[in-house]
């Protein structure tokens, strides 16, 4: 793919790049990349990818007095540039296979989230309302204003959703939708069948809603910002809607632009291209909060690191096997993974939804670690263990782990398991994908097991995560994971109405997967960096479910 190059002698090459995945497969994970190939490589240390990069925070650091082409534009009081990880694939907002286009402030959805609480909203939508979890009626608000003048009305809405389901079959499963109908501002929703989460469905950016009429070239939205361009291989650019229905928003423009290397976007904010960064590397952050020059967030985030295990995959025999899983996990040390490759940015985790929420489950039995840990497990499993050592039938064990780089701690944690399983004798060739997804749907039988980061605490009760990576034919279940106590209790949860028992089949869940060994291994931060004179930033427990181009953001 070609890039834009940027001229100048602070500036590298930033090529933000393109989600290429079949529309509706997506999943809420910014694992989604341009290229289809992957690499394979020999892997050292797990702390060589830090140092590396450590060694580029120092330059960009050191990188001052520099003339930077645009910096003028930058430094005013009115204009901001940001900086995000993953590009849109597509101008079309119920199309898109990242939250670009409502992270950028242009479009809204019915319901939001509060950034702070993780708790539903209201949005375009004032109020929802259902007897029975299958017949609805959602109050739509008055007084909204499109960009272009039009007012919102319900029966636009109807129309959002229509449209959004009919050309992505993705929406169509999410919003399982009978029939609707309109009057006045009222909105009525009738589903195939209960279906309780249907509010938090509408907090999906692709359920966001725009001027149908208009097309989707340039995206006709409600939000604080409109779209003056919309180059989705380089910069989107937005300036203030003065009829806001929140209320004028403080800056008059935003440039917007993505990339996933997290030090191409880390030199972008030193060497002033960019005011504002969304999740810079771990590693840097220490040497970002020396920096006088710059303010760095770190808050709780709503998605953990884990890892897949390929049961339909040429070892499937030993991923089904419960002890040989109890195994691996013994080799993954949670809190040095924590303490290491995260730098301390997150929390170790045993479990898909971790902390004091009231979906997590009670912490469970204190697990075993360590190479011999690992070895009496290998044993149980009815491999043949000897001189510490562990093989199948007499012959080594060797296996393909998959990984990829938008999430930079990923790699190193598969060079973690790299080097503890070939202390017992178990080899890992490493593979690094470009684009994860495709990767591991189209390699079923070319790979074992994976590092995957996936956004588990969706819209505050997980809905999304257990139907998309626990259910059988789940959008993110990549290792064909099929078990039947597991989808037995989906189906209940799916099905269930009020917050409370919902949350408590989700605790239930939760610890199921946990018992059963499903390798969940830690829950990152999410983190955000911006030069000094930037105000009123909310740093999101995730990227896609949140505008992040706000009213409220300024620079003093």
């Amino acid at each position: 793919m070609e890039g834009r190059t940027w001229t100048g002698c602070c500036r590298l090459p930033m090529e933000p790049r393109l989600n290429r995945s079949p529309p509706g497969t997506a999943a809420e994970d910014p694992t989604q990349q341009t290229d289809r190939s992957a690499t394979s490589r020999g892997c050292t240390s797990p702390m060589k990818l830090p140092r590396i990069a450590a060694a580029v925070v120092a330059v960009a650091l050191a990188m001052t007095g520099c003339s930077v082409p645009g910096d003028e534009e930058s430094a005013t009081k009115d204009s901001l540039n940001f900086v995000t990880v993953i590009a849109a694939n597509t101008t079309d907002p119920h199309l898109v296979q990242a939250a670009f286009t409502l992270n950028s402030g242009a479009v809204e959805t019915l319901v939001a989230l509060d950034p702070r609480t993780s708790t539903l909203k209201p949005s375009l939508a004032t109020k929802w309302d259902s007897k029975d979890g299958q017949n609805w009626t959602f109050t739509i608000r008055d007084g909204v204003k499109f960009h272009n003048g039009k007012t919102l009305t319900a029966e636009e809405v109807r129309k959002n959703i229509e449209r959004a389901r009919k050309v992505n079959p993705g929406v169509a499963k999410l919003l399982p939708i009978a029939s609707m109908s309109t009057q006045g501002q009222t909105l009525r929703i009738r589903t195939t069948e209960r279906h309780p989460g249907l509010p938090s469905d509408f907090v999906h950016f692709n359920t966001a809603i725009i001027d149908t009429a208009a097309g989707v070239k340039v995206p006709v939205g409600t939000g604080p910002f409109k779209i003056d361009s919309f180059d989705i291989r380089g910069e989107t650019k937005l300036s203030r809607f003065d009829q806001y229905w929140g209320g004028r928003p403080k800056l008059a423009h935003v440039t917007m632009t993505a990339n996933d290397d997290a030090n191409a976007r880390l030199l972008a904010l030193q060497s002033g291209e960019a005011d504002l960064i969304y999740r810079p590397s771990t590693e840097s952050l220490d040497a970002l909060k020396k920096d006088s020059k710059s303010t760095v967030e770190s808050v709780p985030g709503t998605r953990v690191y884990h890892l897949i295990h390929n049961y339909a995959g040429p070892n499937a025999r030993l991923w089904k096997n419960l002890e040989f899983r109890r195994g691996i996990d013994a080799l993954m040390d949670r809190d040095s993974i924590t303490r290491t490759v995260m730098s301390s940015q997150g929390v170790a985790t045993d479990n898909p939804f971790p902390g004091k929420r009231e979906i997590s489950p009670a912490p469970g039995p204190t697990r075993q670690k360590g190479t011999a840990a690992a070895l009496a497990h290998f044993s149980a499993a009815g491999l043949s263990v000897s001189g510490g050592k562990v093989t199948d039938s007499g012959k080594p064990i060797s296996m393909t782990i998959v990984t990829y780089v938008a999430r930079p701690e990923l790699p190193q944690m598969a060079q973690v398991l790299e080097n503890a399983a070939s202390r017992v004798g178990i080899s890992f060739k490493i593979v690094t994908a470009d684009n994860i997804d495709e990767y591991l749907t189209q390699n079923r039988s070319r790979w074992d097991v994976a590092t995957y980061s996936v956004n588990t605490i969706t819209r505050g009760d997980g809905s999304y995560f257990v139907n998309g990576s626990l259910a059988p034919g789940g959008a993110q279940n990549h290792g064909s994971l099929d078990d039947p106590a597991v989808t037995s209790l989906i189906a209940s949860y799916n099905t269930t109405v009020g917050e409370k028992p919902r949350a408590g089949i989700a605790r239930r869940i939760a610890a199921t997967v946990r018992d059963k060994y499903y390798t969940y291994l830690v829950s990152p931060n999410e983190t955000a960096a911006y030069d000094s004179s930037v105000t009123g930033w909310i740093t999101p427990p995730n990227e896609f479910e949140y505008p992040m181009i706000t009213k409220d953001l300024a620079r003093a």
